[in-house]
């Protein structure tokens, strides 16, 4: 059985071009424009009031309106790129959002700048009591707004500016031919190829992947110079650097980065220490940037699709029913879109419909251990969004770095039931290898990626980014994370990454660090209590909708995230799996 694709009818029958969609968005841009109009005929605060209350309401059922819409339009343009139908659906949708958070401008601007008085007249409003989270946060980040007019124009050019130049890259990547001897791939079955057993096969996923996007990289350069240099050109009129958007986005402070950081840096000799025993086990004399997905030898087979479906099953289970119970509905119902084909967009995610309290997953299957744990982790967040559906939309504001939360959960679920499962040396050298693996994706190439974002502000202070800069950057930035650990490195990262070029937000990737250390500190609490802490691990996550990070982690598991000691406690078990790893090839 090959892996499935998805069933979309549920969300819009008829597909991007039928009538159920296309009506919908045309409803839903007449409410957008009226909403635009209204809001920018509010007056000051406390004035009118009642014209207030009724425009937050009006926008709070809006918003799930037009994220159901987003959700359908992104599953058909990532599903094929080449379907002109799809395309139009994910242009026209992000044209809608644009003009959403147009008519916001004003609402943000009065909330943020307006009198306290006429603030405290508007939370005291019972319509609105489910929104006062998100209100008071706008009220708190008035720093992050240019002056009306200019934040007016600035968020109706970002449509045609960032987000054309991030929509090019979508059809960059998704066009991208990948040559393999006979075969001709999409980038996204490549990467899939780097995970195989066979040394020569990833040799030529990783030859075939870079002769593909250096192709490519005028382009990819092109592109990410205009997505950084809008950003700061915006950030150097509101006085902030590159950094302040995504810390207020995701609830987080920079005393928290940092010390998650210098953790993620003590880590390094664990880690570089994995890698030297790892080139062993693979019978390199040094391990290169292709090998590092690479499983262990191994006599077991692939992973076909069913087989990664009960094993996803099984472990859910013996965690507890409800998430095993719900993973079977995501099964049942055809919600994941995972079958190995071209024309599908390199990687992996999940969204949810809110119309229908449904997600829709999106990944290929490549029939190996590491797409059964991205399976897991996609059903993760789906999970998350599962049992907050039957909050407001503003309580479901999700930040990036909460997100991976269950997503992150649901991996160490499966990874630990496998260890504990294994019967033999073989796969439990398998199982400790691929914990370790996640240790070094999440705190040694996700930091390598934050500081690789970081030096493109500084690059692009000096003109255009040139690809030959860009090569040069990034592989000296692998170097300083990896050491001596590789033998050669990955010089088109830097344009293969598509999160680099996400037009929505900036700096995509540290919180998958933070997403995977957090929610190992849960994951222990929940584990050492056993199953009647679950309930309490759904009120986290229906929590992470509307809190910051770190008075959710005080709060419920009695942590400073400031403190890099905190995130060192999710640290420490890779040096155990280490010594149990090295135990078992010593014999």
């Amino acid at each position: 059985m090959s892996a499935p694709r998805w069933d979309l009818e549920p969300l819009f029958s008829g597909g991007a071009d039928g009538s159920a969609y296309l009506d919908a968005v045309s409803e839903t841009e007449a409410k957008v424009e009226d909403l635009l109009s209204r809001a920018d005929a509010l007056p000051a605060l406390p004035a009118q009031i009642a014209d207030w209350t009724a425009w937050l309401v009006d926008a709070e059922l809006l918003s799930a309106k037009a994220h159901q819409i987003s959700t359908f339009a992104h599953c058909c343009f990532c599903e094929d790129v080449k379907n002109k139908a799809g395309e139009r659906a994910a242009a026209r949708s992000g044209a809608l959002w644009n003009r959403f958070s147009r008519a916001w401008v004003p609402v943000q601007d009065a909330i943020a700048r307006g009198s306290q008085e006429g603030f405290d007249a508007l939370i005291a409003r019972p319509e609105i009591a489910e929104q006062l989270p998100k209100l008071r946060r706008m009220r708190d980040q008035g720093h992050l707004l240019l002056p009306l007019g200019e934040q007016a124009l600035a968020t109706e050019l970002s449509r045609d500016g960032i987000g054309a130049w991030s929509r090019m890259y979508d059809s960059i990547s998704g066009r991208l031919t990948v040559t393999l001897g006979e075969e001709s791939l999409s980038a996204g079955q490549a990467q899939n190829r780097l995970g195989s057993q066979d040394a020569t096969v990833r040799d030529q996923a990783y030859e075939g992947l870079q002769e593909a996007w250096t192709s490519a990289e005028d382009d990819c350069a092109r592109a990410l110079t205009h997505i950084v240099g809008a950003r700061q050109t915006i950030n150097d009129r509101r006085g902030l650097d590159e950094l302040a958007d995504t810390l207020a986005a995701n609830r987080l402070e920079r005393a928290s980065l940092d010390a998650m950081l210098e953790a993620s840096r003590r880590a390094q000799p664990i880690l570089l220490r994995y890698l030297k025993l790892k080139a062993k086990l693979l019978g390199l004399e040094q391990m290169s940037w292709e090998d590092l997905a690479a499983p262990l030898p191994s006599t077991a087979a692939k992973q076909d699709w069913p087989q990664a479906e009960s094993f996803v099953m099984t472990h859910f289970g013996a965690y507890h029913p409800d998430l095993q119970a719900f993973a079977g509905r995501a099964f049942g119902e055809n919600w994941i879109e995972a079958e190995d084909r071209g024309g599908k967009r390199p990687g992996g995610w999940c969204a949810f419909a809110p119309g229908i309290a449904q997600s829709r997953i999106f990944m290929t299957h490549g029939g190996t251990f590491r797409s059964t744990v991205t399976l897991a982790h996609e059903l993760g967040h789906a999970y998350h969004n599962h049992v907050t559906a039957d909050l407001p939309p503003s309580q479901r504001a999700i930040p990036s770095t909460l997100a991976e939360t269950a997503s992150i959960f649901a991996e160490s679920l499966v990874r630990d039931a496998a260890l504990r499962a294994a019967k033999d040396d073989e796969s439990k050298r398998s199982m400790l290898d691929a914990r370790l693996m996640a240790g070094v994706s999440f705190l040694m190439n996700i930091p390598m990626r934050y500081d690789f974002e970081r030096a493109l502000y500084r690059m692009r202070r000096e003109g255009p980014l040139d690809p030959a800069a860009l090569r040069e950057e990034i592989v000296g930035i692998q170097k300083r994370w990896y050491g001596e650990a590789l033998e050669r490195y990955d010089p088109s990262f830097w344009c293969a990454k598509l999160h680099f070029y996400i037009g929505g937000r900036s700096f995509y990737n540290y919180p998958y660090t933070y997403g995977y250390l957090f929610a190992q500190l849960v994951y222990r609490q929940v584990m050492e209590r056993g199953p009647e802490a679950h309930q309490d691990y759904i009120e986290l996550l229906r929590r992470t909708g509307w809190q910051g990070g770190e008075d959710l982690a005080m709060e419920t598991l009695g942590l400073d995230l400031r403190d890099p000691e905190t995130w060192w406690q999710a640290i420490a078990p890779l040096e155990d799996d280490l010594k149990a790893l090295e135990a078992l090839v010593a014999g």
